[in-house]
């Protein structure tokens, strides 16, 4: 590790010397039941827990995007990610090339000393209408096969082949009622204001994690969603089930839900535009050539799931904000303004 840290960003021997002493000649046991087995060295690897951990093995393989020609691939801790983009009626062809870069990234893991797990690999095909599965060659690491499934989940999100996000918004009503269900058990003993501190840092970020993907959700699946979140005010505001619930869910965080999903994609683009990050995202983000306004051309679409994604949706959204608003480069009074604006 330390040779190849070291052809990959020039560090100097000093700093090298430094980094050899703290991987080298490390030892590891396992302490179960009050007892400890021997110690063994380790050979390769960081040390499991470090602060520098991370940071290291996110050097050690970055690299790995240089090994792809064909395909995208973004890199998240040891997370790695490949995307081939086809029409339909190649997607045999498009299957050979997607082998073609997994056999480069095996022959890369091998020169490394990592190891691929292909049991937990999932290949997920996203299309418009539906794939027939089985006409789809086998996707292969080596000689193992990669389950095809019809959803998976990506950090925390749970996609599924046609984008429409219905798999994670069922999820996520299921663990966020199952939370509140827990919390209702306490609610006669526990403080209005401790009733609120658990909603927002406990129960809304579960709801409202990644809704910038889905904010513009179908109709059916927001009044789901609207409907715990008004849930979620009767726990904390004491209220019945009879009792009109509305103005109390506002206060929750100062507007409707519908505006705080807007509020909350608004504020995704504005740091995309501002910080330019990531640039995959940023290279949708384009302005209209006149210079007397900050309009952002909108995203073509042929379909309606098309219509709800994230570009599609939140670009309407910018065009319709005031100038003085988008013209807001800082995060924080951009984000006071837009609550202004919503509340």
């Amino acid at each position: 590790m330390i040779s190849k840290l070291a052809r990959k960003y020039n560090f100097s021997q000093a700093a090298l010397k430094l980094m050899e002493s703290y991987l080298s000649n490390r030892q590891q046991a396992v302490a179960y039941g009050g007892k400890t087995s021997s110690f063994i060295k380790i050979a390769k690897g960081v040390p499991q827990g470090s602060i520098l951990g991370p940071l290291l093995f996110a050097m050690y393989i970055d690299d790995l995007p240089q090994q792809l020609h064909m395909v995208k691939v973004h890199l998240y801790a040891d997370d790695v990610q490949i995307y081939l983009s086809c029409d339909k009626t190649v997607i045999n062809n498009c299957a050979i090339q997607f082998n073609l870069e997994l056999s480069a990234i095996k022959q890369w893991a091998d020169a490394n000393g990592l190891t691929l797990n292909p049991s937990k690999c999932k290949c997920l095909i996203i299309s418009k209408r539906p794939v027939d599965m089985e006409s789809v060659p086998d996707i292969l690491i080596g000689n193992e096969k990669i389950e095809l499934v019809e959803s998976a989940k990506n950090l925390g999100i749970v996609f599924n082949s046609s984008l429409t996000f219905d798999n994670h918004i069922r999820a996520t009503l299921g663990k966020v009622y199952g939370m509140l269900r827990c919390l209702w058990a306490s609610q006669s003993f526990t403080p209005q204001h401790v009733r609120l501190l658990l909603a927002k840092t406990y129960l809304i970020p579960v709801l409202l994690y990644g809704c910038e993907l889905f904010a513009n959700m179908d109709s059916i699946n927001k009044q789901k969603m609207n409907v715990l979140y008004n849930n979620i005010a009767r726990y904390v505001f004491d209220r019945k089930r009879s009792d009109s619930i509305s103005d109390y869910a506002k206060q929750i965080s100062g507007m409707t839900f519908s505006n705080l999903l807007d509020f909350k994609s608004l504020i995704a683009l504005h740091k995309i535009i501002t910080t330019g990050q990531p640039p995959y995202l940023h290279e949708h983000v384009q302005f209209s050539q006149s210079s007397r306004t900050k309009q952002l051309k909108p995203i073509l679409h042929k379909s309606l799931v098309s219509e709800r994604h994230f570009f599609v949706n939140t670009i309407r959204l910018w065009n319709t904000l005031p100038l003085d608003i988008q013209k807001i480069r800082s995060t924080s009074l951009f984000k006071q303004q837009l609550a202004i604006k919503f509340s």
